[in-house]
């Protein structure tokens, strides 16, 4: 039989630039591959597995699911999504404001939702206000909504025109948002931490104006929570945890523990303005997605959890400090929590291959920030050996 990379090639779409390993099973932190070879996933299926592989709290809540239903659509009401829906608003400020949930399958239909949340809002005020203001090296999605909203040109090209009442601004440009919101403007949105953009972090100038011209403006804010959020950065909220008061959180990746699910947090205000068919999905908020979902907050929220990220967070620092001494190529460290990256002059597909030949897979973020997203649960003992192996492969190049 032929490898799966042969097969993939001949029945895939090349939409993926994939590496040359097949994976058969994992467990924790770690994958195992065809030949027996065992690797450090320093990747989390970007930032999807941050309770590892096979949680047992994420399997136990998917059988117990499981043995129930599958599918019964949105027609109905859904304990699970429920339940998640509950939990969520609960740890956020939108509990305790009486805010509501709306449930997707990925991070770009979250986005999607928000974007046409904000419109429909002023749209039902009987206000033409339908620009979005978006920030240049962000990204919010691949549909054409999502699309519109990210910042990097090149994952527009060849897909003709986007659509209309998007602005780029650049990222921690203070003239440059001023200039740009208007009385036409309905809603800004940002990541909390630029990721996939290279890791960029706002200045709180930044974050205190966008605040002044919501409120000024009467514009909403709407934070992507979706590779930021959940703990990634070391709190729930990136939004809360930065000060930024947000109208609307969009959230994914890692709230399905490996399973299709986003969703989206509104204020009051936001929910009341919707009606029944406004907006909808087939699948968003299956009861076994958010079985699963409930299982990876109800971990992730506890209090003992999120101060391993922290301690984690400053191992991973303090050995990527050493490392950019002794690399005199390797330069700023960047991040928060466990979402943390290292410029390097060097190209970073290089250092990607040869971390990945010596067990311990990596990212790239923008063009020259190799990436580090480690499951939440990572040990202080496997985070000194992904750094020694990441010391070995700087030494290799």
């Amino acid at each position: 039989m032929k490898k799966l990379l042969e097969q993939d090639a001949a029945l895939i779409a090349p939409l993926y630039a994939k590496a040359p390993i097949e994976f058969v099973s994992g467990k924790g932190v770690k994958l195992r591959d065809t030949n027996g070879k065992e690797y450090l996933d320093f990747t989390s299926g970007i930032s999807v597995n941050n309770l590892g592989h096979l949680h047992p709290a994420i399997l136990k809540a998917v059988k117990k699911q499981q043995a129930r239903f599958f599918h019964i659509s949105n027609l109905y009401p859904n304990a699970p999504q429920i339940e998640l829906a509950k939990k969520m608003l609960s740890l956020t400020k939108f509990g305790k404001e009486k805010g509501k949930a709306f449930f997707c399958n990925s991070g770009t239909e979250a986005n999607e939702a928000a974007i046409k949340l904000a419109r429909k809002y002023f749209a039902e005020k009987g206000e033409k206000r339908t620009e979005i203001i978006s920030f240049i090296n962000g990204f919010h999605g691949r549909t054409y909504g999502a699309l519109s909203a990210t910042g990097q040109e090149k994952l527009k090209s060849g897909f003709g025109p986007m659509l209309p009442g998007f602005i780029h601004v650049e990222w921690n440009d203070e003239k440059e948002l001023k200039k740009a919101v208007s009385s036409k403007t309905a809603a800004i949105i940002l990541e909390p931490i630029v990721a996939e953009g290279g890791i960029l972090a706002p200045n709180k100038s930044f974050i205190n104006l966008i605040n002044s011209l919501s409120k000024k403006n009467k514009c909403l804010v709407i934070v992507d929570e979706i590779q930021v959020g959940l703990g990634r950065c070391g709190a729930i909220s990136g939004a809360e945890k930065f000060g930024i008061n947000a109208d609307i959180t969009t959230w994914a990746k890692s709230i399905g523990g490996g399973l299709p699910l986003g969703m989206v947090l509104m204020s009051e205000k936001i929910a009341r303005s919707l009606k029944a068919g406004d907006h909808g999905t087939t699948f968003g908020g299956n009861p076994v997605a958010c079985a699963a979902g409930l299982a990876v907050v109800e971990t992730v929220s506890n209090k003992k959890f999120l101060a391993n990220v922290e301690a984690r967070s400053k191992q991973i620092k303090n050995g990527l400090e050493k490392l950019s001494k002794k690399y005199k190529w390797l330069g700023e460290i960047r991040g928060y929590g466990l979402l943390l990256g290292i410029t390097t002059e060097k190209p970073v597909a290089d250092l990607i291959k040869a971390c990945r030949e010596n067990g311990l897979l990596v990212l790239r973020a923008g063009t020259n920030v190799l990436r580090l997203l480690p499951p939440l649960i990572v040990s202080e003992r496997e985070v000194a050996l992904a750094l020694k192996k990441l010391e070995d492969s700087c030494t290799h190049l």
